[in-house]
Parts: structure tokens; sequence; C-alpha cells
């Protein structure tokens, strides 16, 4: 990605507005996985008629800050903007805030670590989190944990609303798990686990390693990025995929598993509930507000190798239970969690933050 960008929009639809979105995540090419909910999110907003114009972090590098801060400068001085949104505070907000036009209002979005993490490491950390806070005409969190957690250090609460990444459930969906099986090169009587993430002591690599080493019956298959750890032989790591792909490895698995340290509402999480398979996940952040214990997938403390291996043996030898919870997750993400009944939601965020903002003559 280079320079601001400009995206079609259908003029056909409703609603009609001026978006400048900064973010220091988002996908700079296919496979890359950094911010691809932000990415979905964007393709969203425009297939429902909102022109976005983004200043985008380029590359994971910490270089990458040079360019997005002359990126960010430009965009926030547009004149043709009605909002600014910044995903991840306050790496994507500094600039918007600071250098925006005040006639502009800001929407600041919390997805995890910038909440949960990065205003207690210090008071500087603090202060900062709350100066983006008040410059903020409205709030938006990636899950309830984390609005209760910026409430708590002094947000308002009627400025600050929860609305998940959401998944697409028309694409990720369930498919033939032995052709899927087949089509990948994969054992077809094996109970496989699935992990899909950063290969990162924070995501539970090594307690999963350890829970693979206990249950040498199990396949377990990790996707993503990261450099694979010591580890058996029933462990495979096929690095990173095309996102659009990651939908046959979840057809093809019988479980995700997800032991992660820090969290908010996990999109891998989402995304194989749509494909109607159930999830181990940590009772950590906002997962226990997608995984409900017993009902569409187990969840186990952090860090706690002893309950992860529990949990994998019971999904690998309660193939019936397993299957209902499957098709449990599957509701829960259609009913509470399809990426357009999120849209909807952040649209109606936006249309009331610009109907507060704007003279009243031009909202009549």
């Amino acid at each position: 990605m280079t320079g601001d960008l400009s995206h079609p929009v259908n003029p056909g639809n409703t609603p009609s507005y001026t978006l400048g979105l900064f973010t220091n995540m988002y996908p700079a090419f296919e496979g890359d996985y950094r911010g691809i909910f932000i990415r979905q999110m964007v393709t969203d907003l425009e297939e429902r008629g909102v022109k976005i114009f983004i200043a985008a972090k380029p590359t994971p590098s910490l270089l990458g800050y040079i360019s997005f801060a002359a990126r960010s400068v430009r965009l926030a001085r547009r004149k043709d903007l009605d909002l600014l949104q910044a995903e991840y505070i306050p790496h994507s907000s500094l600039i918007p805030a600071l250098l925006g036009r005040r006639t502009v209002p800001l929407i600041l979005k919390f997805h995890g670590d910038d909440a949960r993490i990065f205003p207690f490491k210090n008071r500087v950390n603090m202060a900062l989190t709350r100066a983006m806070i008040r410059r903020a005409a409205h709030i938006v969190t990636a899950s309830e944990e984390i609005r209760k957690t910026l409430i708590d250090i002094g947000a308002p609460s009627d400025r600050v609303t929860a609305i998940h990444s959401g998944v697409d459930t028309a694409f990720f969906t369930g498919g033939d798990r032995q052709e899927a099986r087949a089509r990948l090169g994969l054992p077809p009587k094996k109970t496989i686990f699935l992990f899909v993430g950063r290969l990162h002591p924070w995501k539970g690599i090594p307690e999963l390693v350890e829970a693979a080493r206990a249950c040498p019956e199990h396949l377990f298959l990790f996707i993503g990025p990261g450099s694979p750890p010591d580890h058996p032989d029933n462990c495979i790591f096929f690095g990173t995929v095309p996102h659009r792909e990651v939908r046959a490895w979840m057809n093809a698995a019988d479980c995700l598993v997800l032991p992660t340290h820090t969290e908010a509402v996990p999109t891998s999480v989402m995304e194989a509930f749509a494909c109607g398979i159930p999830a181990i996940t940590t009772n950590i952040g906002g997962c226990p507000e997608i995984v409900t214990d017993q009902k569409n997938g187990l969840m186990v403390p952090v860090g706690d190798t002893g309950a992860l291996v529990a949990a994998v043996e019971w999904m690998g030898s309660h193939e019936e239970e397993r299957m209902q919870m499957g098709h449990d997750a599957r509701a829960t993400v259609v009913q509470r969690y399809d990426h357009r009944i999120m849209t909807a939601r952040l649209i109606g965020i936006h249309t009331t933050v610009l109907e507060n903002t704007r003279p009243a003559s031009l909202t009549k």
C-alpha cells in the first residue's frame, strides 16, 4: 500500500459520508494477517456507500511509522472528510487527535492490548490514553470487557460501545471434511486440532506444543507467521497461507485451539465457529463473550497446560458432543457476530456522531 488510498463506492447505497481511516495494521499483500478484520470493515462500509480514504502503516517494521506518519498528516488535514476513525490507540490516533480539524469528529477503536495492557504499563501511557479518550467523539471497543476497562479509567460510559469485528458467515461455512483433508494431504482418520494466528508465546504456543506432546494420538496443525518452536512429530507448521484458504483448513479440522494469554474477541474463533467446529480457548479477555463452556467449546485457565491437555483429550474422545458443539458454534456466529450486523451497528454510531456534531441547519 502506498500513499492515501481512495476506494470506489456504489453511489446507489446509503448512507453517504466520507471517512478518514488511520490504521497501523492493514494487509499489504495476500496472506498478510495484520488487520484483515479492518480490511473487511472497509469493504463492508464501502458496500454500504461510505467513501473511505486510508492512511495505513505499510510494513510491520518500526521504520514503517515514518511513512505512516506522513500519510496520517496529509489525511488528517483533508477538508472533504466528515469523520476520522483511528484503529489501535494511541499508535494510529496521535496525529488525527493532534492535527485533525476540530470540526471533524474522531472515532477511536480499541482492539485489545491497546486497552488491556498499554495504559497500565506506566503513568505516561495512562495519561496518553486518557488524553486520546478526551479527544474522541465516540469510542468503539472489540469486546465488552475492553469497554468496561476503558470506563474504569475514565471514558464516559455513554460514549463507549462494544462492537465485535464480525465474520463473513456466507464465506466461512462448513464443508466436506474428508474432501478438505484429501485436498490438503491430511490423514482421514486422525482427530485434528488447528491453531490459526501468530506463533507467539502470548498466543499460548508453548502450552499447546506441550499438550500435543501429551496427546500423541492426535494431530496438531499450526497456520500463521512466526518461527516454529521445538515440537513433537504430531505438530505440523504450515506457515502463512492466504486468508481465504484458511476456510479449507478449518473444514479439515475437528477443533480450533487458541490458548491465548491476551485477546479481545478472536477472529480465528469466530471463523472456526462459522465453519461449524468448536474451539478450546482460555477464559481471558473477550473469549468468554463468544465461547460458552460446554456449549460451543471448552474454556481453560491461562497457562494451565494440564487443563489444556484435559480439554484436548475430552474433544478427542467425545465425537458426538463435539459435533453438536460445532453446530451450536455456527448458530452463535450467524445470530450474533455476522459482519453485516456489526457493520450496521458501526454505521449507526457514525450516523449518530454526525447528527450530534453537524450544525442543525445541515441535519434537517
